[in-house]
């Protein structure tokens, strides 16, 4: 249902019905086989119980037959028969729950085998070292970042941002500017050199696909707080200043909002929940990529006035990005990993239409004059 647009769009429903059916003939087959197994064990634990009925019977009636003993007798033989079977049908009485013990056991050892396959962090192994700056600053001393396997992303950088500043981070697609930001949330331990940034709870990240939990639209406006830890006028407010108005009377209905939202209200209700935290430092990856031109104006000029003492670092490839920052950080590739490149004010403007039409009639205009 969530790529169903999509897929009508491409003429793609035979290829996904091959993929859904040989889905399904799995589910199929493991059921089949499920049944079959529980036929069988059916058969062996209800064929013995009667079996023990029959078989005694069969074997002592010769001798009845032949007044080698009685009816009495041959009812003793019978119990007798009876008791040993008991005793001894243990594994056949127990044989599910061995069984089941049996599928517990194989799940947790292919777990264990899994996590031993994780990258980790192995004992002597050099990584990234974080402390809290004493200013409140962001800064990095000599920090490489490299990949699990040891391949460098990011080679020795070195960059101090102080509070108050709008730093843009460019670069080219696999250039490492991510890894960046989650070295800086400590969620990337792989490299070398120090991190000092200010305390984590002053810290806000947005990614670009922004996580909504499940329940209320408050619940998500207010994550990580508590629905009910945020006055309801705030979060209106937070709404109608992300052009979000349209939802406000919908603000404890339980929706997949995931999928109720697009991608570009998503982002919006990410920056609503700036209002509401009111962060410090904030760090935006691509979090206004579904926006269009006005959209990203009106959620970043909460910048020049809601927040406008917070620090803000960007991750962007649009070009319209710069004029709402102040400084930009371009992450060049190289032979031992990308390396960072500063240039105090915005970038230069790419050439536009206008530009160009400007160039082309300027002589034109010159000679007729």
């Amino acid at each position: 249902m969530e790529n169903a647009e999509s897929i009508a769009l491409h003429k793609g429903e035979e290829d996904e019905r091959r993929h859904l059916e040989r889905a399904l003939g799995e589910v199929i087959e493991a059921m089949r086989r499920l049944s079959t197994s529980l036929a069988h064990l059916t058969w062996i634990t209800s064929g013995t119980g009667w079996l023990s009925l029959v078989v005694p019977v069969l074997v002592a009636a010769p001798a009845y037959f032949n007044s080698s003993i009685t009816l009495g007798g041959l009812i003793m033989v019978s119990g007798a028969f009876t008791q040993v079977q008991w005793a001894m049908r243990w594994f056949v009485d127990n044989f599910p729950r061995v069984a089941e013990w049996r599928a517990a056991v194989h799940r947790v050892v292919r777990f264990r085998e899994r996590l031993d396959h994780l990258p980790a962090i192995e004992e002597g192994t050099e990584e990234i070292e974080r402390s809290l700056h004493p200013e409140g600053c962001l800064s990095f001393d000599n920090v490489r970042i490299l990949l699990p396997d040891g391949h460098i992303v990011i080679g020795d950088a070195s960059v101090t941002i102080r509070p108050g500043e709008r730093v843009l981070i460019t670069g080219e697609t696999g250039s490492g500017k991510s890894t960046l930001f989650r070295a800086v949330a400590g969620l990337w331990p792989w490299g070398s050199g120090r991190i000092q940034s200010p305390p984590p709870e002053r810290m806000a990240f947005l990614p670009q696909r922004p996580y909504l939990p499940l329940g209320t639209l408050r619940n998500a406006v207010t994550y990580p707080a508590a629905p009910d830890a945020v006055p309801d006028e705030e979060v209106r407010r937070a709404l109608q200043r992300c052009d979000l108005a349209q939802f406000e009377n919908r603000l404890d209905v339980v929706e997949r909002w995931d999928r109720e939202l697009s991608l570009g209200e998503q982002q919006r209700l990410a920056f609503a929940r700036l209002l509401i935290h009111r962060p410090s430092w904030i760090f935006l990856d691509e979090a206004t990529a579904a926006l269009d031109e006005e959209s990203q104006r009106r959620v970043m000029s909460i910048f020049d006035d809601e927040l406008k003492s917070a620090t803000v670092l960007t991750i962007g490839h649009r070009s319209d990005l710069a004029q709402y920052h102040s400084r930009t950080i371009q992450l060049l590739h190289g032979g031992e990993g990308a390396h960072l490149r500063f240039r105090s004010g915005p970038p230069p403007r790419r050439p536009g239409i206008l530009d160009w039409l400007r160039r082309v009639l300027e002589p034109q205009l010159h000679r007729q004059a």
